[in-house]
């Protein structure tokens, strides 16, 4: 998009570079050229990837199983649910359903919000929502989230992120010769270049204690996600009672660069395509990074959360019964199968449950998976 690639590169003569988490806020996050605030479309099969949701309502309808759970946990009192970029609905929309149908009590005490700032994502949700008669009933309100945090009171409920964490701009730093640098974006009148030099901002450097720098390895690449730190603050500081789930793909710190990858995680999404040309096509492409849990973890801790537990997308789901569902129904089984493929879904996304203010929850998505019985 040669407007968006205008703006950006007049932001690097101003201040020579700019780091890669601001090159990627501005291609993703852009009010009106970015990727997610533009009116493209960006999943299903004329979009650029597919989320769990849309491969089947089984999905949206397990969560609402876990959530039920939590809301007895919690004393069966108004519950609300804050879901970050909830796409084109859909989760919301099953969740609702099933818990109408399957769950009355808890859907008469339920209450969602929708976190979207783009205002043709969120016409397309209130037209999905209609059907269910939602709206009239105001148990679905759409709010904002921005630098300072969200722009409602304090909840008791549940804050739900599914493939959220991934597309918060990173930093992008590595160990050149024993010394630790960050990746900047530049350009020299023909395209964009990348420039390494020292760590921007003190907050980035007291971060990277955690990992022990003297550990990270020679020219291996890391992504480094301040943003998911500051958005679990926000989070915790709205959540006065209850839970947090995040899901998304990634792993622990460890997990993600055990393996020979000295490129990083980072990695773009354009018509179903994957590729690493972050600087092509901006404003159009999907930018993402696996997520760091252990960050998430180590965040969570400072301001008040505890875990809950962590575990594959397929463990939480079977410990919810999605086999017993599948009734030997061959599309539901084929779909679900992309839930649940070690090679796929299954292993590559992960479960994050943290809570604040509940004393030792249990909870059914993270049993262990020997005390199931089909």
């Amino acid at each position: 998009m040669l407007l968006l690639k205008d703006f950006i590169i007049e932001n690097i003569h101003k201040k020579g570079k700019i780091t890669f988490a601001e090159f990627m806020q501005i291609a993703l996050y852009h009010p009106q050229y970015g990727y997610y605030n533009s009116d493209k479309e960006r999943i299903g099969k004329s979009g650029d990837y597919y989320t769990s949701p849309t491969v089947h309502k089984i999905f949206g309808e397990l969560i609402a199983k876990q959530l039920e759970e939590m809301w007895r946990i919690m004393g069966e009192r108004k519950f609300t649910i804050v879901e970050m970029g909830a796409n084109r609905g859909w989760m919301c929309y099953d969740i609702f359903r099933h818990a109408q149908k399957e769950y009355p009590a808890f859907y008469e005490h339920l209450h969602y919000i929708i976190v979207e700032s783009n205002p043709c994502v969120r016409e397309k949700q209130r037209l999905l929502l209609e059907s269910l008669h939602l709206i009239p009933d105001k148990k679905v309100s759409w709010h904002a989230y921005a630098e300072h945090g969200f722009s409602f009171d304090a909840i008791q409920g549940c804050f739900l992120s599914n493939e959220f964490v991934d597309a918060l701009p990173v930093h992008r730093i590595k160990i050149n010769k024993g010394i630790l640098k960050e990746i900047y974006v530049g350009y020299n009148d023909k395209e964009f270049i990348e420039i390494e030099d020292g760590v921007s901002t003190q907050e980035l450097k007291n971060l990277l204690k955690y990992y022990q720098i003297h550990h990270l390895k020679e020219n291996q690449g890391y992504e480094i996600n301040l943003n998911a730190i500051q958005w679990l603050k926000h989070v915790s500081e709205k959540l006065h009672k209850g839970f947090i789930i995040t899901i998304d793909y990634g792993d622990t710190f460890d997990g993600i660069y055990r393996g020979n990858n000295s490129n990083g995680t980072l990695r773009c999404f354009y018509r179903h395509t994957v590729n690493q040309d972050y600087y092509e096509h901006p404003g159009e492409q999907d930018i993402t990074a696996h997520v760091d849990f252990t960050s998430l973890m180590n965040a969570g801790k400072t301001c008040g959360l505890k875990k809950t537990g962590f575990a594959k997308q397929s463990h939480f789901l079977i410990a919810l019964g999605i086999l017993e569902r599948l009734n030997n129904d061959i599309d539901t089984v084929l779909k679900a199968k992309n839930l649940l493929h070690p090679e796929g879904m299954g292993t590559i996304f992960k479960v994050l449950v943290q809570h604040k203010n509940i004393s030792n929850p249990h909870l059914t998505g993270l049993r262990p998976l020997h005390s199931i019985t089909i």
